[in-house]
């Protein structure tokens, strides 16, 4: 039986979508040589293309000025990106902000109070405003997604849920409120923004959802692949599971129905698993 269990958003995710894939990534820690597109080159370019906004964001948020961050660009992808970013936190964010923060939190699972369960979130961005609401961003440097889809991701949930767990330092020292939570996705390519707010009564859903998930990994003697096999075009281990060999184009990346939408293991930046059984 696991001893220690942690947890976050992109393990999740991988065991809702493929049992399988959270088996080889994060119980056995597989690497597996297969490209997740065809293009190596390009796609480690675009990896590092959002590695180095983030990384910008995180420091103009620690207060460096903004004229020595430009003096740094050189990519005018990343500099577009800049300059969408500079013209939206201007009035939207307050001067107090924190990047790169990690939480974490308790989760109940049956009879494992002797044994935590542990939640983690490492968040782009936080921050309170003034009407005491406390804002959690994401950054994304992807093309934009359906409010409806990343309702139904797993980020969404354990992002706000962490949050209202685990983010009295943020309120003052004082419970947060469900109600209190306001978390937006921004996308660096146009500067647009999907919003989701809280409630009590999503709160105890998404406990309740959690504890399923995390109960049925406890117990979980096999861990079968998705019968969904378009989920499996651009998972990295689509060979090893008989899925295909080929890697599809950055092309087939951008125009993926949503369904087949897997994040590459190669750009996760917030797993911080550690899973020992």
């Amino acid at each position: 039986m696991t001893d220690r269990l942690i947890l976050s958003q992109s393990s999740l995710q991988s065991f809702v979508d493929c049992p399988r894939r959270f088996e080889l990534r994060y119980l056995r820690d597989l690497d597996w040589p297969a490209l997740e597109t065809r293009e190596a080159i390009q796609h480690e370019a675009a990896i590092l293309q959002g590695q180095e906004f983030h990384h910008l964001l995180h420091q103009h948020s620690m207060g460096i000025p903004v004229a020595t961050l430009e003096s740094t660009i050189e990519d005018p992808i990343i500099r577009h990106w800049w300059q969408n970013y500079l013209a939206w936190e201007a009035g939207h964010l307050p001067l107090r902000r924190y990047a790169e923060t990690t939480m974490t939190t308790t989760i109940p699972v049956g009879s494992s109070e002797t044994r935590p369960i542990l939640l983690t979130a490492k968040y782009d961005l936080l921050t309170k405003l003034p009407d005491n609401s406390l804002l959690v961003i994401d950054w994304k440097t992807g093309r934009p997604q359906r409010k409806e889809v990343l309702a139904a991701r797993l980020q969404t949930l354990v992002y706000r849920y962490t949050m209202a767990r685990a983010g009295s330092w943020l309120n003052d020292n004082c419970d947060v409120r469900p109600g209190q939570i306001r978390m937006i996705y921004w996308y660096a390519d146009d500067g647009s923004t999907v919003e989701f707010s809280y409630s009590d009564e999503e709160f105890y859903r998404d406990e309740q959802r959690l504890s399923s998930i995390l109960a049925e990994i406890l117990t979980r003697t096999e861990f079968p692949q998705t019968t969904n096999d378009r989920r499996c075009r651009f998972c990295c281990y689509r060979s090893l599971c008989d899925r295909g060999i080929e890697a599809p184009s950055i092309e087939d990346w951008l125009i993926a129905s949503e369904e087949e939408i897997v994040v590459p293991i190669s750009i996760q930046l917030d797993d911080l698993e550690e899973i020992s059984l």
